[in-house]
């Protein structure tokens, strides 16, 4: 079984958290990019469907590049599990080669935890200059950005760290240019329509276009982001 998770609402259930949050968002209006969701169960069962209905999804939204991601029954309430899932950049945008490595890297016990409510997404990737995360709480923001895809997500040192309580603003840019104040606007808006949609504080990883903020993924917050304790 398939999904567009531009177009479907996808249930937790069926689809895991990270699909279905991410197609709450699409329809939110907040852009998020295009995904084809294919069901652990049904990857399972046999590829063929598999490469058909991702060769249909890479003649539909033609995409330069690919992330291959997991969603499982990750990113709960009180366990996020942020390092859990499995992502895989730069992929080419070929439908076998693509079914290839997912039928031999993604479908598994230690990467979906069993085939019930998991699923595997196609996504298109996102070149931009800068990405990062941002963490929300009772009406604070932390913004984390490097220049690259897998900094912040990777465990790298933020280049550009920026927190804002109400309508004060601390930038600490090490050295890099500092963003436009536009992101850090629009990142505070979008954690607070994603907080209030979703009724908890939020972890949303992000892309900066240069004019709006892409969603890559969004899950609770169940730390205490270390800029915050001090």
């Amino acid at each position: 079984m398939v999904a567009d998770l531009l177009t479907q609402e996808l249930e937790p259930e069926r689809w895991g958290f990270k699909a279905a949050r991410l197609s709450e968002v699409a329809a939110l209006g907040i852009p998020v990019p295009p995904a084809l969701c294919l069901r652990a169960d049904a990857l399972v069962r046999g590829t063929a469907e598999a490469v058909n209905a991702t060769g249909t999804w890479l003649r539909l939204y033609r995409p330069r590049r690919v992330v291959i991601r997991t969603s499982a029954h990750e990113d709960l309430l009180e366990s996020a599990q942020a390092g859990r899932t499995v992502t895989v950049l730069n992929c080419p945008p070929d439908a076998s080669a693509l079914v290839r490595a997912i039928d031999q890297e993604f479908v598994t016990e230690k990467n979906l935890g069993g085939v019930a409510g998991a699923c595997v997404l196609v996504q298109e990737q996102v070149d931009v200059t800068l990405y990062g995360v941002a963490f929300s709480r009772e009406g604070r923001v932390l913004v984390e950005a490097t220049r690259g895809p897998d900094g912040v997500t990777g465990g790298r040192i933020p280049q550009v760290r920026a927190r804002v309580e109400g309508e004060r603003l601390a930038v600490n840019a090490n050295g890099q240019t500092i963003p436009s104040l536009a992101l850090i606007r629009r990142l505070r808006r979008v954690c607070r329509l994603l907080a209030e949609h979703f009724g908890f504080d939020v972890d949303v990883e992000w892309a900066w276009t240069g004019a709006s903020v892409i969603v890559l993924q969004v899950r609770p917050v169940t730390g205490e982001p270390l800029e915050w304790a001090s």
